[in-house]
């Protein structure tokens, strides 16, 4: 059974600093590698430390995983480069990282709950 553990660190401070340097710099990671990197792994990596350890900090900073903060770095930069590009959907999709439009408006559709198609009309760009 995989049990998550509560990191306490109201009692030290040390580490409630540790925690939030660690984040600090996941998020500068993910705002450099969101475009090509959708992985948990490839950021744990990048910061020397697991997936595991990585999410356990996420969500005592943010209160959410390091998987969820991905998805909605990159479910962001989707709906807006959607609404406010002149690019086709295919374009972005690839500006993005996904392999064609069709992932692309999968992923935006899942976690959006929106087509790209419906956005780009609600926003006036078809």
């Amino acid at each position: 059974m995989d049990a998550h553990l509560h990191i306490d660190h109201k009692n030290d401070p040390k580490e409630h600093l540790e925690s939030v340097s660690l984040v600090n710099r996941f998020t500068v990671i993910l705002q450099r590698d969101y475009k090509t990197e959708k992985k948990v792994s490839h950021y744990a990596d990048q910061l020397r430390v697991s997936s595991r350890k990585l999410t356990d900090m996420t969500e005592f900073v943010y209160g959410k995983s390091a998987k969820q903060m991905i998805i909605e770095k990159v479910t962001f930069e989707c709906e807006k480069a959607i609404k406010f590009s002149s690019k086709t959907l295919s374009e972005i999709a690839f500006d993005l990282g996904f392999k064609d439009e069709g992932n692309f408006s999968n992923f935006v559709k899942k976690h959006s709950g929106k087509k790209p198609s419906d956005m780009r009309e609600i926003a006036g760009k078809i």
